[in-house]
């Protein structure tokens, strides 16, 4: 099944209808660039795939599996890195810690633990350019730095699905060549939300769509940004 299917989904905030008749696909390996202005829905209707914000109507699902019916999501399957840095939320916790909460599955709730779960955290903390942090508490990091620590905690379970939310927001020049480097190592679907057309442009994009006025059009198909 495709990872992503969204079928004539309308959403509503409020009183406020922020999507409407919405249909995409995102097939497996497939990368995609979702455009628009600010306040245009396209956070909304990312975090509304994820499942972060109610189906009104039409449906949204994963992997073949109804997203409103979270419990039957793979949810490990998916990686997602959210526009505003959160990667400390409070609680006291070193990068590893938290790059090695992105391996967590209800399913297999000792994922994070263990030797093999620490190498494939530094691996990940290694393509951000922070493994020599990782005993370093999140709190203590710059907002560029929890962006790059959210990154890692994405890319630690190798998902087949990748959603990046505005995520060159507070990094650095060197920092987003990382970025680019490991998603161009990256072979799953991915969906990218970004105003940053130097970094769209340094990626293989085969679809863009714009959200405008509740609506997402195809504007553009290929590999290589217009």
């Amino acid at each position: 099944m495709p990872p992503v299917v969204v079928t004539d989904l309308s959403v509503v905030l409020g009183s406020a209808v922020i999507l409407s008749g919405i249909d995409l696909t995102v097939s497996g390996g497939e990368s995609m660039a979702l455009l628009g202005a600010n306040g245009s829905g396209k956070s909304t209707l990312v975090r509304t795939i994820l499942g972060l914000h109610p189906v009104d109507a039409g449906g949204v699902h994963l992997f073949g599996h109804d997203v409103r019916r979270r419990s039957h999501v793979p949810w490990s399957r998916i990686g997602y890195v959210p526009q505003r840095v959160g990667a400390a939320s409070g609680v006291p916790a070193t990068a590893l810690e938290v790059v090695r909460s992105g391996l967590l599955d209800p399913r297999r709730p000792f994922d994070d633990r263990g030797r093999r779960a620490r190498t494939r955290a530094m691996a990940a903390l290694e393509a951000v350019g922070l493994a020599h942090r990782a005993r370093d508490h999140v709190q203590i990091f710059s907002g560029g730095q929890a962006q790059r620590v959210l990154i890692a905690r994405a890319l630690v379970r190798d998902p087949e699905l990748l959603i990046l939310d505005q995520p060159t927001n507070n990094l650095d020049l060197a920092t987003v060549d990382l970025l680019v480097a490991a998603l161009d190592a990256y072979r799953g679907a991915l969906i990218v939300v970004s105003h940053d057309d130097d970094f769209l442009a340094r990626l293989a994009i085969d679809r863009i769509w714009e959200v405008a006025d509740g609506a997402v059009r195809e504007r553009f198909t290929g590999h290589q940004m217009p």
